[in-house]
């Protein structure tokens, strides 16, 4: 024993650090003894610790120990407890470097021994059984968080020997009360540190890797912290009302909550000097690093099957607290804030990105097991009770799996994150624009006098702005990074593929394109959101011009539209469709200058080339009404990306859809297509007309100086604001009236048939015979505003293209058609325009002629009208048409009775199902020939021209 016991004693001081006292030494007769002694002096030792007052020991302690104090003084706070534990960690240390003193089983055990006693006293240090700076029990800020402290100078330990400490520290306490007190401190000393970090600090992924050290850890099949973390009460608070406060107080809340918004970070608003160029340097990685970690944690967490449980019930009440910030007015103080959702949803992104979409199931946003909320949510094509009785029907099915729920949950975050988060960058940059116009309004004829109010709003003003820029910038880093957006579209790609699957389980339209796919309850039964997150979110990376589909798989994404848009029968939102329409419209060469591999995939198949133009004409028809109150605005916007869409695929070196294009118009389907086409054109030219009239006055008036300076005040702000009202207004209708005569021009010179049809050939005359009078009759002047390409107007390129209308629809029938209409034409007008043509260069001598040619035919079928108009002056009652008492030369009768000329209810029935005299439903089929009646006017008429 003499010769180990030496080495114990040994082993004893240097470890210990302390004074070799010889003669209680001698008393010790074995290494129990031993043990005992060296228990005493580190006993000792901490108590002199906890004795000390103002952190001067009253030992006379040796100089490597008094030196090893005050050099943990430095790195740590005047809490005793910390201090002994930190005495206690650098024991363990020196436990390592002193092994080598002996060899064989019995000194592994002394030493083993003596590792459990150092243990066993830390457990007492840290539950406060020793010590006085504790509040029930437990210390509040725990003194083993020193050692989590990455990259300090003083750092305690080495990272792999930490967390071989921290390994035998569980193993020491696990079986003991003490685990749960020490480590909760710890866990709870981490998540303060989490909610005091700024991802503008130095060392701001420190607390996140500690964490993941401690999820990390295993003794044979269990994880002790992870059991730990999800029994503590802050892991899901009961008493949580709201998502700011799941957020604010939940364990992951504060790790999840690091932010680079410039709203959500103090640092960053306070620090004036901070430039955006460096965020764009610094704050990425940092986002990155952060959430690589959290996914670390998040992945530990998750493997303990009994815990997964746990995991997905806390994904799921993030989502169902912050289920309102879908919402365009959210209340942001109760939701969660962006940072947090984002680093949320790449969190689940990531877990879901090896699920394969095979093993999803289905059913799950509909099934009675589903963790999420969606009592509120707008279904595809059905109602909140026809949801809850299929959900009904599901009762039997079994619990979800894990990739089910992880997968669908994530779909549910794009929602509640990615999509609010886009839309305020839309804001953010819609109110830099206001207020950047504001302020040039306001300085339009310089800057207010100094010193006035004017100049002290104007200033105000100014400074926002600023801050709004730098906002905005900032945003775009958080917003934008480019891991989250990769892992958002290639995650998309499966979305897309798992709708496919619902919508089309048996792969009848991706493979052969059937013509109709049914309907069914499933597909009914989902979110709606689905499918509108996909196409907000393509619209958006578009506008703000965003590579999201870079490296992705884009099939399933244009087959997924493909269907959608051939298929509006399938949603009950006709606005969810438009969107889509907006997607195709958003990556059109129009759009983005040249043609993108997203349009080329869409139009390319077989099945867009014989549905998707059918479906984009129908859909231009079915959007005059949608039950909204915005829907006559709307209507316009989605016609617009209707007609840049059908300009494209017209002119395409494909001329597959040209000819499935001149295929529909042949069918009187699509008679109502162009007769909205015809609606459209008159509307938005008359009302560009009046707008460019009204700005010709308002620009008049203000370049009369001496008048404009007579004014009052507020006389001038109402006018300047009126000018903006009519040049925003001007610029907007003109946009789509240039595409509905465009589309005109390029229709007749191909297909003349279908604008010959008894029910439009007389509109379609009238409206070009106004149009024509508006651009080169006598008040034509009224339309010279200063800048005419500002707004889009261009009148050279409209009367070339009406002027060119004419001649592709010259025929007889067309001739009798712009002859009598009695509004607008007149044989001068014909010759005003000839003049205009040619007076400004609009046409060659060539086409001139062919015009005049058409002008002179007109001229010949007026002057036969005229006098037919009164030969027919004394025509019978019953002759004539009740609405525009016509001569009838079709008459049919109503079911109400009342009988009208074909050609005039066929008309008005393209605008309205419905009997003019009685506002009940009609169509076509409806009326009946009156032929005894036709068989009396043709007799008429042939005895009038007869004498």
């Amino acid at each position: 024993m003499d010769g180990s016991k030496q080495k114990m004693e040994t082993f004893i001081t240097n470890v210990l650090e302390i004074p070799y006292d010889h003669d209680k030494v001698q008393t010790l007769l074995t290494a129990r003894d031993v043990l005992q002694y060296a228990e005493e002096e580190l006993m000792c030792i901490i108590m002199q610790i906890y004795a000390e007052e103002r952190n001067v020991l009253q030992r006379d302690t040796s100089s490597s120990i008094a030196q090893n104090m005050e050099l943990r003084r430095k790195i740590v706070t005047k809490n005793t407890s910390r201090i002994a534990v930190v005495y206690l960690v650098d024991v363990w240390e020196r436990i390592s470097g002193n092994l080598y003193l002996g060899s064989g089983e019995q000194w592994n055990q002394f030493c083993d021994d003596f590792t459990s006693m150092v243990m066993r006293n830390l457990g007492l240090v840290m539950t406060g059984m020793l010590g006085s700076d504790v509040t029930t029990g437990l210390i509040q800020s725990s003194p083993l968080s020193c050692l989590f402290i990455r990259n300090h100078q003083n750092f305690p330990l080495p990272i792999p020997e930490r967390d071989r400490f921290t390994l035998q520290l569980i193993r020491a306490t696990q079986d003991s009360g003490t685990f749960h007190q020490i480590f909760s401190a710890l866990l709870f000393d981490h998540m303060g540190r989490a909610k005091n970090n700024n991802i503008l600090d130095a060392n701001v992924s420190d607390v996140y890797y500690a964490l993941e050290c401690l999820t990390a850890i295993k003794i044979s099949a269990s994880r002790p912290v992870v059991s730990l973390i999800s029994s503590l009460d802050v892991w899901s608070p009961d008493l949580i009302k709201n998502g700011r406060e799941l957020e604010n107080y939940s364990f992951l809340g504060p790790f999840l909550g690091l932010s680079g918004y410039f709203e959500e970070n103090m640092k960053i608003q306070n620090n004036k000097e901070l430039e955006v160029e460096q965020l764009k340097h610094d704050l990425p990685p940092v986002i990155r690093e952060t959430r690589d970690i959290m996914l670390k944690i998040v992945y530990n967490l998750l493997l303990p099957k009994d815990n997964r449980s746990n995991v997905l019930s806390y994904f799921a009440r993030v989502l169902n607290k912050n289920a309102k910030k879908s919402g365009i007015q959210a209340r942001e103080e109760v939701l969660s804030r962006d940072g947090f959702m984002l680093n949320f949803l790449s969190v689940i992104l990531d877990l879901s990105a090896k699920v394969a979409v095979e093993k999803v199931d289905k059913n799950y946003f509909q099934s009675p097991n589903c963790r999420l909320d969606f009592s509120e949510v707008t279904r595809v094509n059905a109602t909140s009770e026809e949801a809850e009785e299929f959900s009904k029907t599901l009762s039997g099915v079994k619990q979800p799996n894990f990739s089910t729920e992880c997968f669908l949950m994530a779909i549910y975050s794009v929602h509640l994150s990615l999509l609010p988060a886009l839309r305020k960058q839309v804001t953010r940059v819609q109110r830099i624009k206001d207020l950047t116009n504001m302020i040039k309004d306001t300085t339009r004829n310089g800057r207010p006098p100094p010193n006035s109010r004017a100049e002290l709003q104007l200033k105000i003003g100014e400074a926002k702005l600023e801050s709004w820029k730098k906002a905005e910038k900032i945003a775009q880093i958080t917003t934008f990074e480019t891991e989250l957006l990769q892992k958002f579209a290639e995650f998309y790609g499966k979305v897309c593929l798992w709708l496919l699957s619902v919508i089309d389980p048996e792969r009848k339209w991706v493979n052969s394109g059937v013509e109709k796919l049914p309907n069914n309850q499933l597909l009914d039964t989902l979110p709606e959101f689905i499918l509108d997150d996909i196409a907000d979110v393509l619209i958006q990376s578009s506008r703000f011009r965003i590579n999201l589909l870079g490296n992705v798989n884009l099939a399933p994404v244009c087959q997924l539209i493909q269907v959608c848009v051939c298929h509006p029968h399938f949603f009950r939102n006709p606005y969810l469709v438009s969107k889509l329409i907006e997607v195709i419209y958003m990556h059109s060469p129009d759009v983005q200058g040249t043609s993108t591999p997203l349009f080329e995939k869409i139009i390319t198949p077989a099945s867009s080339e014989q549905f998707l133009l059918p479906a984009l004409l129908d859909f231009y028809t079915d959007v005059e009404s949608t039950g909204t109150s915005s829907e006559f605005y709307d209507k316009f916007s989605i016609r617009y990306h209707i007609s840049i869409i059908t300009k494209t695929l017209w002119f395409a070196s494909n001329t597959t859809h040209r000819l499935t294009l001149m295929q529909c118009l042949e069918n009187t389907k699509y008679t109502r297509f162009i007769n909205m086409l015809l609606n459209d054109t008159t509307f938005l030219l008359d009302e560009s007309i009046d707008s460019l009239r009204s700005i010709r006055d308002t620009q008049k008036l203000m370049s009369d100086s001496s008048k404009w300076d007579a004014l009052p005040e507020e006389t001038k702000t109402q006018k300047l604001n009126q000018l903006k009202q009519d040049e925003r207004q001007c610029k907007s209708y003109l946009t789509l009236a240039n595409e509905t005569v465009q589309m005109f021009h390029y229709l007749t010179q191909s297909i003349q048939g279908p604008f010959l049809r008894a029910a439009l050939i007389d509109r379609v005359a009238a409206m070009l015979n106004y149009n024509l009078q508006q651009l080169c009759g006598p008040k034509c002047a009224d339309l010279k505003v200063q800048d005419p390409k500002k707004y889009g107007f261009q009148p050279k390129e409209l009367v070339q293209q009406i002027t060119d209308i004419y001649i592709n629809l010259d025929s007889p029938i067309f001739l009798d058609a712009v002859a009598g209409d009695e509004r607008s034409y007149k044989p001068e007008l014909f010759a005003l325009a000839i003049t205009r043509l040619t007076n400004a260069a609009i046409k060659s001598s060539y086409e001139i002629a062919a015009f005049s040619e058409f002008a002179r035919k007109v001229k010949e079928k007026y002057d036969e009208k005229q006098a037919m108009d009164q030969d027919f002056e004394d025509a019978p009652d019953e002759f004539r048409d009740p609405l525009m008492s016509t001569m009838m030369r079709q008459p049919v009768r109503l079911p109400s009775g009342v009988i009208m000329d074909k050609p005039i209810i066929e008309r008005h029935l393209l605008n309205s199902s419905t009997d003019p005299f009685n506002r009940q439903h009609l169509t076509v089929d409806m009326l009946i020939p009156e032929t005894e009646l036709k068989e009396k006017i043709d007799a008429w008429i042939k005895e009038k021209l007869g004498k």
